[in-house]
């Protein structure tokens, strides 16, 4: 979040200006002090406390994971899922371990359902407190699967297109999985990546690189 100046006949009124702001308490603040003013002489040339404060990191993470929490609740209990989950703050994200006897429904089709709650959560946590950390959703490692998955598509794909000099389309998949598929051939020599279609047709296709011909 982005640092404001506020003012007050003190610095102790500054900071509760910020707090307001914020809606935070102040050891939620890092400030910093730019002037303590002063009363003037019979208060002729009075100048007011200057101060610049923004929210502290770790307390936008920990008031966005709450907020994350919960919207999850509504969205698994409007959908009537029986899905418990437990949230973590790690390297600068806030993830969100699944479970429970309905976790098979958000992992049908190559996790499509668990992609779409994720992104929804996110759409509205930003809507709410601005853009921030990345909210991920995982249900018993099913992420890390799932991208050792796409590697391997993308590697077999590059070999194809490499083989047959024709292009291979990829299925259909989220905008993360595609930046994926593009950075695993990125390095690739004898391929290029450029995705195609719209919406959720949208897809990644393997190009054979032209040849170029030879000097003589």
């Amino acid at each position: 979040m982005k640092a404001e100046e506020f003012e007050g006949k003190n610095v102790d009124q500054a900071i509760e200006a910020a707090c307001r702001h914020f809606n935070v308490s102040p050891e939620d603040l890092e400030i910093e002090i730019i002037t303590h003013g002063s009363t003037g002489l019979f208060r002729i040339g009075a100048k007011k406390a200057r101060i610049r404060a923004s929210v502290k990191p770790e307390v936008l993470l920990r008031t966005r994971k709450e907020e994350a929490e919960r919207i999850l609740k509504n969205f698994l209990g409007a959908a009537g899922l029986e899905v418990e989950f437990h949230g973590e703050i790690k390297d600068g994200k806030i993830l969100f371990e699944l479970k429970g006897p309905d976790k098979e429904y958000l992992l049908a089709r190559g996790g499509a359902p668990l992609n779409a709650l994720q992104y929804l959560v996110n759409k509205v946590v930003a809507r709410r407190q601005g853009i921030g950390a990345k909210i991920i959703f995982d249900i018993e490692g099913f992420r890390k699967a799932r991208e050792q998955k796409l590697i391997h598509m993308a590697q077999r794909a590059a070999q194809q297109a490499k083989k047959t000099r024709k292009p291979v389309e990829l299925p259909p998949m989220p905008s993360h999985e595609r930046r994926l598929i593009h950075l695993t051939l990125r390095n690739f020599p004898d391929v290029e990546t450029r995705s195609k279609g719209q919406g959720e047709t949208r897809r990644v296709v393997v190009y054979p690189r032209r040849r170029r011909p030879r000097k003589k």
